[in-house]
């Protein structure tokens, strides 16, 4: 995570989240960009204001820091605080109410340019960023488990493939397939914690085992299963058995008187 927030647009979400919680909201428009500011910017600022100072947060941490471009091809980064609240018992006129334990997401939009804030936003949970997005079947739908399924299948299949080649009596060439089994077109990104598919991207990559499914995960983001197609081992299954014919077919002689 650190290696992905650059330390100016921190410490700018950092001072104004210090503001919010002051209730210094004058000098949080002064950080806006002035085109965001607006008639209820100063009751959204209370808004927020009020759920940040309801109780004492345990921790505060920096969960996400993604770039983005914006109207006129402006970089904006979103920097992401998460705030853990405690349980706690609060007394009213007549009990006492029990608090359950919450997280806040603040997010702020900063323009890299002029370092200025576009927007804020705050979000509640019951549950911690690290819950939300843990990898489990609990609560998933059709679209985690016929992705799952999808890339149980086409691991089993690489592993076929590769197999099939090792065993394969077609000579030296057998290493240069193996070798081209070890890359993947990665055609679509799953991702574990909402169900989307994306299929916008297309990349290449490069695993050892030649596994075209993985996993893989950002700080505190979402798990994504990446499906691959492994095109060097569909082929090869197609064409082995003319492989091994030609690998075994007589070298043809030189005649001669």
């Amino acid at each position: 995570m650190r290696s992905n927030t650059p330390l100016q647009q921190e410490s700018i979400a950092w001072h104004c989240a210090d503001l919010l919680r002051e209730g210094r909201y004058s000098d949080v428009i002064q950080l806006l960009q002035p085109g965001v500011v607006g008639a209820e910017t100063r009751q959204s600022l209370t808004a927020i204001h009020d759920i940040l100072t309801e109780r004492e947060p345990v921790s505060v941490k920096v969960i996400d820091a993604q770039k983005f471009r914006g109207k006129g091809d402006v970089e904006i980064r979103n920097i992401v605080l998460d705030y853990e609240f405690p349980s706690t018992v609060k007394k009213t006129s007549s009990d006492k109410e029990l608090l359950p334990a919450k997280w806040v997401f603040v997010t702020f939009s900063i323009r890299s340019t002029e370092n200025s804030i576009t927007g804020i936003h705050a979000v509640t949970s019951e549950q911690s960023i690290e819950a939300i997005n843990a990898f489990t079947f609990k609560n998933k739908g059709v679209s985690q488990y016929t992705a799952f399924a999808a890339g149980i299948l086409l691991n089993a299949f690489a592993i076929y493939a590769i197999t099939l080649c090792v065993t394969a009596k077609i000579g030296p060439k057998k290493w240069l397939w193996i070798l081209s089994m070890l890359f993947t077109f990665i055609l679509v990104s799953v991702n574990w914690t909402t169900g989307d598919w994306s299929f916008d991207t297309v990349s290449f990559g490069f695993k050892l085992p030649p596994l075209p499914a993985n996993l893989v995960c950002s700080a505190y983001g979402p798990w994504n299963l990446k499906l691959g197609l492994p095109i060097a081992a569909i082929v090869f299954v197609l064409y082995r058995k003319k492989l091994e014919r030609t690998a075994s077919a007589p070298a043809a002689g030189v005649g001669g008187c």
